[in-house]
């Protein structure tokens, strides 16, 4: 009489308490990364072929309401690092959405606007942004909606 091969589950049906009771999908920085890939899938959905990434989308919407700003300003308002305030303004004033000049009272610094067809694109992302932010958060109630805006933008404020 022959036995039939035991077959053991393959290994990532195995749920054991790992040592030290450390869970990876239990860790705020898997949990925000997942909400992140979640949250770009929505903008790139309601984007559509405006081709803009959501770093290009802050500094649009930000100089629709500040006209025209110190690119160092800009970085502050939009939470980005010089480096990568600069390159989002570079990458979109060669698409012709901003223009950016030197400050004629100091010199080191560097002004930025929104030309014609940057405020006109400005214009219809506001009305975009409320869609991706319901969308997005459609699976929460009013309450956890509010909570959690409040606890992520707390959670991000330095200090």
């Amino acid at each position: 009489m022959s036995s039939a091969p035991t077959s053991k589950p393959p290994p990532e049906a195995v749920t054991t308490e790992p040592p030290g009771g450390y869970r990876l999908e239990r860790q705020i920085g898997f949990l925000l990364r997942r909400a992140h890939q979640y949250a770009s899938e929505v903008f790139q959905s309601k984007i559509g072929a405006r081709n803009l990434t959501p770093q290009q989308f802050s500094v649009l919407v930000t100089l629709l309401e500040r006209r025209e700003i110190a690119q160092t300003k800009l970085g502050d308002l939009v939470a980005m690092d010089p480096a990568t305030v600069l390159g989002v303004v570079q990458r979109l004033a060669q698409r012709g959405l901003v223009a950016v000049r030197t400050d004629p009272a100091d010199g080191r610094r560097r002004l930025v606007q929104l030309t014609h067809d940057g405020h006109e694109l400005a214009r219809d992302l506001v009305e975009i942004g409320p869609a991706i932010s319901r969308e997005t958060l459609a699976g929460l109630t009013d309450n956890e909606q509010r909570d959690l805006l409040r606890l992520l933008d707390r959670l991000g404020r330095k200090g």
